[in-house]
């Protein structure tokens, strides 16, 4: 009895517990949002569209001051917690005009508004101006030859510091030189501008010389004059490939200075800087870059090389070179590369003695990847001088790879001219036979078979048909496939008759050592 009072207790107050929570909790219509709202944008620059970052936003409600912020890397500026009510915003930053935004942004029921805005950079604020202060339009050498340096002022007539460089396009401004740092409001920088003369062409030459800011550039137009006008400026580009008898060079007609080009090409003497009254290669008129291998020179014998170029001004010459020919340099000749297959082919070449230097080893070098050396794959045909016969192995199927003779003596390694070839694929040619239903043997077949027409240097394997529901058979698991014989030519293949019906997709195939072949599908119904 004492038990059962005690149950009727208990369920008395869980009841009351249950009421009490039922009755305390609220209905979405009981909840109110204390969630206020917030502003936030982008500010960008109004030329180019980039992203302004470390502006200054200042927020005004209803016509009265407010925070502030400033903008991230990307440019957005945020301010939060806002009550309802009406806001504008101005932005500010060095280098922009100050931007009082006349939008009125709304802010009510706890949203969150964006206004975008773009701000302009100031105008240039830099001035072209003389010792004087007077502003500056054209900066005029003449046509004195002594005169190649002038100076020039750079003023900054703006309210901040601006960085500035300078811009020209002329040959003939050797230099201009820029101020180290930013120009401070009022400041005065002067700029040293130097020319070459005999860059220039014959009568009045001009340019135009721009000093750019972030924010704008100012220009003047320099002028210089030359009365008789000046030779071909050249250049004697490269000397490369010097051996004991060659040297192969490379000129440049830098600037023609308004004259006509008569001829060109490369003076040298073993014994003093060259003119065209020692040896010379003339290579005829030109108006770029000009080449030529100078042959017939001594070994171990050191020269003096000059480019020139001649026209109707004058004759040009370029600053000297000094090279030394080399001594005992065995010659190498071309590559020959027969009975290609897909890893060996044999290659033929000649080597020379080199000024009576005795060849320890001779030979062909080969890669795949780069020009070889003897550091890479080499084929040996022993010392002394004469013909190079090589087999070159083992070689990769379907690959290009770079050839060429090498000869070592004593002092030196020399190559011949670089050759490629590629091997053949060694992936046999097949074709298909159409399909078609027989009987073979008292039984239901499908006939068909297929031709190996190249084998392409290798030997063939096996031959026959893969077969399968599904296009594209081949020799994996997913499909069947048949072994009729091995060798090159036609065959025949008898597939069994399927158990179900559908296109039943055929291809011929046949094996070689490197890889396996496939014909053309062909298909037929099995109903």
């Amino acid at each position: 009895m004492i038990m059962n009072n005690n149950k009727k207790r208990i369920v008395a107050l869980i009841s009351v517990a249950i009421v009490s929570i039922l009755g305390n909790s609220c209905t979405p219509e009981d909840i109110t949002s204390t969630e206020r709202g917030g502003i936030y944008g982008y500010v960008t620059d109004f030329q180019t569209g980039d992203a302004v970052e470390n502006a200054n936003v200042s927020l005004r409600h209803d016509g009265h001051g407010g925070e502030a912020t400033q903008t991230g890397l990307d440019g957005m500026y945020e301010f939060r917690d806002l009550e309802d009510g009406n806001y504008s915003i101005t932005v500010s930053k060095a280098e922009y005009t100050d931007l009082v935004d006349p939008y009125v942004i709304q802010v009510k029921n706890g949203k969150r508004m964006r206004r975008d805005v773009q701000i302009k950079k100031l105008p240039a604020t830099i001035r072209i101006v003389d010792a004087n202060g007077h502003d500056m339009s054209t900066l005029d050498f003449g046509a004195e030859t002594s005169i190649v340096t002038k100076t020039l002022y750079i003023f900054n007539n703006g309210t901040i510091s601006v960085d500035c460089h300078a811009e020209y396009r002329c040959d003939w401004i050797e230099s201009v030189s820029t101020p180290s740092d930013n120009i401070t409001p009022g400041q005065t920088i002067p700029i040293s501008v130097t020319i070459k003369r005999q860059r220039l062409a014959k009568g009045q030459n001009s340019t135009i010389l721009a000093f750019v800011t972030p924010n704008g550039s100012s220009e003047l137009t320099v002028l210089a004059s030359s009365a008789t006008g000046n030779p071909p400026e050249v250049q004697l580009s490269q000397v490369n490939n010097v051996t004991a008898t060659t040297a192969q060079c490379e000129g440049q007609i830098v600037n023609t200075h308004g004259g006509s080009i008569t001829d060109c090409g490369f003076c040298y003497s073993a014994y003093h800087t060259p003119s065209l009254n020692d040896e010379v290669v003339r290579l005829g008129p030109n108006s770029g870059t000009f080449n030529h291998t100078i042959l017939n020179l001594e070994h171990n014998t050191a020269y003096h090389i000059r480019a020139f170029a001649v026209s109707n001004l004058g004759t040009g010459y370029s600053a000297e070179r000094i090279i030394s020919t080399m001594s005992c340099i065995p010659i190498c000749g071309a590559t020959t590369i027969e009975n290609i297959d897909p890893s060996a082919v044999m290659g033929y070449s000649e080597v020379t003695n080199g000024n009576g230097c005795s060849i320890i080893d001779k030979g062909l070098c080969w890669s795949a990847n780069h020009t070889p050396t003897i550091h890479d794959n080499t084929a040996s045909s022993g010392f002394g001088e004469g013909t190079i016969i090589n087999m070159l192995y083992p070689l990769q199927p379907n690959t290009t790879y770079r050839v060429r003779s090498y000869a070592t003596n004593e002092y030196t390694t020399t190559y011949g001219p670089e050759m490629t070839f590629t091997t053949i694929s060694g992936i046999p040619t097949v074709t298909t036979a159409s399909a078609s239903f027989t009987e073979y043997y008292y039984s239901d077949y499908i006939l068909t078979g297929g031709n190996v027409t190249d084998v392409l240097g290798t030997s063939i394997g096996i031959k026959g048909v893969c077969y399968g529901f599904n296009p594209n058979p081949d020799l994996s698991s997913s499909f069947q496939h048949t072994e009729d014989d091995f060798g090159s030519g036609p065959f025949t293949s008898y597939i069994p008759m399927p158990s179900r019906s559908g296109y039943l997709y055929i291809r011929a195939y046949a094996t070689s050592p490197f890889g396996t072949g496939y014909g053309n599908q062909v298909t037929i119904y099995i109903p």
